[in-house]
């Protein structure tokens, strides 16, 4: 269930994002995961926590166990598990199957996309910069501030990073490379590649 009063809170978006740490306890949150019917059978579960200090995400097909495919911490991440394409296809698809204005799910599952180059870190952030600005909760100055600090990572950072989107046969895209922190690698004979790469089929990536 999507908590549309919760996510109406900037004080929410302030802790989600790691900005404000404060002391506090979601309850609605805790044991109980935002789930997104993505198709007939595929099911996306992000479960922040009451805390907000380890946000995961899942992925079940059908009934089955959810599978975590992402997570991310301030000490031992591994988020990077979309391409900004299956980014935009899937908060579009979130946004008409829950009846939600599309900067929630854009602003929740925002950390979990894989960035390979300094120009693609340029593209997404302006985008970003949209869905905040849609959402009403932040000034222009804190727009304005984000958006500087979000282009601050200096472009000889992302010379000398080794991630990168790559496509091979069985497993399909995958973040491959040291700096990559993700498990849709294909070395990872967990993730579920067939079923994931059918469901982003099936919603046009």
């Amino acid at each position: 269930m999507i908590q549309k009063k919760l996510f109406s809170s900037k004080k929410f978006w302030d802790r989600y994002f790691w900005n404000l740490h404060d002391e506090f306890s979601y309850e609605i949150l805790e044991d109980n995961p935002i789930r997104f019917h993505l198709t007939e059978n595929d099911t996306l579960l992000l479960d922040p926590g009451e805390d907000l200090a380890y946000i995961s995400l899942a992925y079940q097909y059908k009934t089955e166990n959810e599978l975590e495919i992402a997570w991310d911490d301030e000490a031992h991440f591994h988020p990077f598990v979309l391409r900004f394409t299956e980014f935009q296809a899937i908060v579009d698809k979130i946004a008409a199957v829950h009846n939600v204005e599309k900067w929630v799910p854009a602003l929740l599952l925002r950390r979990f996309v894989g960035i390979e180059s300094f120009a693609e870190l340029q593209t997404i952030s302006a985008w970003e910069l949209e869905m905040r600005k849609t959402s009403g909760l932040f000034t222009e100055d804190e727009l304005h501030a984000w958006f500087e600090k979000s282009k601050q990572d200096h472009e000889n950072f992302w010379n000398d990073c080794d991630r990168k989107w790559s496509y091979q046969e069985p497993t399909g895209w995958g973040f491959e490379g040291n700096d990559a922190y993700s498990l849709r690698n294909a070395n990872n004979s967990h993730f579920p590649f067939q079923q994931w790469n059918r469901m982003l089929a099936e919603l046009g990536c």
